[in-house]
């Protein structure tokens, strides 16, 4: 099975909905024809585990499941990455890294090219990918006459590599080590697993699951190493330093377990490296972190914290600086990520792409913060530490949000009598629940003796002409969809930003460009000979881009300057004849947020809507269908 037949059945597995080949296709970056005939022929492997890719008409391609047994029993043989011959050549790229990174010895490029069935000369182009994305980690590729090619440099900066490039880059699951590392036996997965754990409850040490995946992970990458004569080297004064910490006899205790259930011997240099990894861990012991959190906190590390999130609260007007519980949350995350930086370790977040699409705003709020550490400290943290960071922000702006909420207050009226006005008021209580809230019933002709203090819209069965203080929204007794959805509208005051924020003449429906910076030029470009930006708000919107892309999944990227540079807030739109791979995602709409100057806060109505926009697969796939503006913002106002 290759690897995009692997990925449409987990595209599949992952929709809630049936999807087209249409969808399919902009996912994989192929024909609507290639996605059919992969699924015709996915379908006779398929039916050997009774199982089938049904195709339902008018609706599109659904997995269906009869037996979730014979479901799992599928995925683990079928759908383990080791068993698949990559098709693709990212996929191959990421084949030959974990070759190259996890054998110590030479591989003829011929062995290599039979492995993939590629040719000789395909293999040269993935071999200089890989070249290039060894060189980020310093480390050259060696290439011999008659023995073929091999992965050379410093022993921890290679053990780095294959931390991050490999095993970072899958998804894991929390209970067996052994379901996403291959490199040692279950047994000895197992004893590692277990050595650490011991110890941690030991020393009344509590370590996140993701810090204990990290340990597990370096553990069985230094036990594979070491057995291959490959060891690390720690600096005199470091290596001194370290063994006056308690991570360093925690270290030895562990190690000493490994080695006996394993057969391995770890040197003092490897007992200091994974004390250097148990500190750039998240260690808490158990009651310090509730007793006395204060004296865990280092001061400098809460000062550089307390100028972050008054930066962030001057751009995005967030009101957090006197949130104790996001300043020192944000410290026991800085502390050992700074440590990580120092001794160049990494950190996987499998929140990472949900916290990227789902809270937007915070991530952008954590670049900033990212800004400061860096011109602070010269320290430059990857995506992986952003999303934790944007992570407690979101966190923080859910407290203030619960402890602000405003419900909705409406007023119903309601000609045809009390016990039409109070069904009306059961099925409203009955959707919309403690999100709104009805002050009472009242008829046509009392509606001008009715006090509206108070009061944020009228929900009415009657068309009502006289000029009221509050917006009215007309409904049938029988409370419609279309009737729901108008509510909603003005719960959340969508309709009235998407009309402020959407106009014509900066939409551009069914284009065609290549590139991520080819869209960003033009609607740039529009905007610089309109008169409304500088000449220099490209340069802006290409900079933020650098930090990392604002591809957020569903095939949209929601592009911007680094700071509001227009004196009005508006979309700049475009939709796309066909997807353009915009960093790791496809993207085929785009929208370039353009922020008043003079409102920043307008930033989160913009991300509000949008995070809805890219959450609904079907209105996208509408919205992609629209040849004219009108088309376009009806399908948006009444989705």
């Amino acid at each position: 099975m290759n690897s995009r037949w692997q990925e449409i059945i987990q595209l599949l597995m992952k929709s809630n909905d049936p999807m087209t080949s249409e969808q399919l296709a902009m996912h994989l970056l192929v024909s609507s024809k290639t996605v059919r005939n992969d699924i015709k022929e996915l379908n006779h492997l398929l039916e050997q585990s009774d199982l089938k890719i049904e195709s339902i008409r008018g609706k599109g391609y659904h997995l269906e499941i009869t037996d979730n047994k014979k479901l799992k029993q599928f995925i683990q043989e079928r759908l383990d990455s080791r068993e698949v011959i990559p098709s693709e050549p990212e996929a191959r790229i990421l084949f030959l890294m974990e070759k190259l990174l996890l054998q110590s010895y030479y591989l003829k490029m011929d062995d290599l090219a039979g492995e993939l069935y590629i040719s000789r000369s395909t293999l040269k182009s993935d071999i200089k990918l890989v070249r290039g994305i060894l060189e980020d980690y310093n480390l050259v590729l060696d290439q011999k006459p008659n023995y073929g090619i091999k992965v050379i440099g410093n022993e921890t900066q290679i053990r780095f590599c294959i931390s991050e490039y490999i095993f970072n880059q899958k998804p894991v699951p929390l209970d067996d080590p052994a379901d996403w590392l291959s490199i040692l036996s279950k047994r000895d997965l197992e004893i590692i697993k277990t050595s650490i754990l011991s110890n941690m409850r030991k020393h009344n040490i509590i370590i996140s699951d993701i810090g204990l995946q990290n340990l597990i992970t370096h553990l069985a990458i230094a036990c594979k190493r070491i057995r291959e004569s490959n060891s690390v080297e720690i600096v005199h004064e470091e290596l001194r330093h370290m063994k006056g910490k308690k991570e360093f006899a925690v270290a030895s205790e562990i190690v000493q377990d490994v080695e006996a259930g394993l057969s391995v011997n770890f040197s003092e240099n490897e007992v200091a490296y994974l004390a250097i990894h148990l500190q750039g861990t998240k260690l808490v012991h158990s009651n310090q972190e509730k007793e006395n959190i204060n004296s865990i906190i280092d001061q400098k590390v809460y000062n550089l914290v307390t100028e972050m999130v008054n930066i962030i609260d001057e751009k995005y007007y967030f009101n957090l600086s006197d949130d104790e519980e996001l300043l020192f949350a944000l410290c026991l995350h800085l502390m050992p990520a700074i440590n990580r930086y120092k001794f160049q370790m990494n950190i996987r977040n499998p929140m990472l792409e949900e916290i990227k699409t789902k809270y937007p705003l915070s991530f952008e709020a954590a670049l900033v913060m990212v800004d400061v550490l860096d011109e602070k400290m010269g320290i430059k943290i990857d995506e992986n530490e952003i999303g934790y960071l944007a992570l407690h922000l979101e966190v923080a702006l859910e407290r203030i949000k619960k402890s602000s909420v405003h419900t909705k207050r409406c007023l119903i009226v309601c000609a045809s009598g009390l016990g039409s006005a109070q069904l009306l008021s059961y099925k409203l209580k009955n959707k919309f629940g403690d999100g709104l809230d009805i002050i009472g019933t009242t008829e046509y002709y009392n509606l001008k003796h009715q006090s509206l203090t108070g009061v944020d819209f009228i929900v009415s069965t009657i068309p009502i002409t006289q000029d009221l203080s509050v917006p009215v929204i007309h409904v049938s007794t029988i409370l419609g969809d279309s009737d729901v959805t108008t509510i909603e509208t003005a719960i959340t005051k969508d309709k009235s930003i998407i009309e402020q924020y959407m106009h014509e003449k900066d939409t551009f429906l069914k284009q065609d460009f290549e590139t991520p910076e080819e869209v960003i030029r033009f609607l740039g470009n529009h905007l610089v000979n309109d008169g409304r930006v500088e000449d220099d708000y490209i340069d802006y919107v290409l900079e933020r881009e650098s930090y990392a892309p604002t591809s957020f999944g569903n095939l949209v990227a929601i592009p911007h300057p680094l700071e509001p540079r227009t004196n009005a807030s508006f979309w700049s739109i475009v939709t796309l004849n066909k997807p353009i791979q915009w960093g790791d995602k496809p993207v085929q709409i785009v929208f370039l947020l353009n922020t008043n100057m003079a409102k920043k806060d307008d930033l989160k109505p913009m991300f509000h809507i949008l995070v809805k926009l890219i959450d609904d697969n079907n209105l996208l796939q509408r919205l992609l269908q629209c040849s004219t503006f009108e088309q376009f913002k009806n399908f948006i106002i009444r989705r």
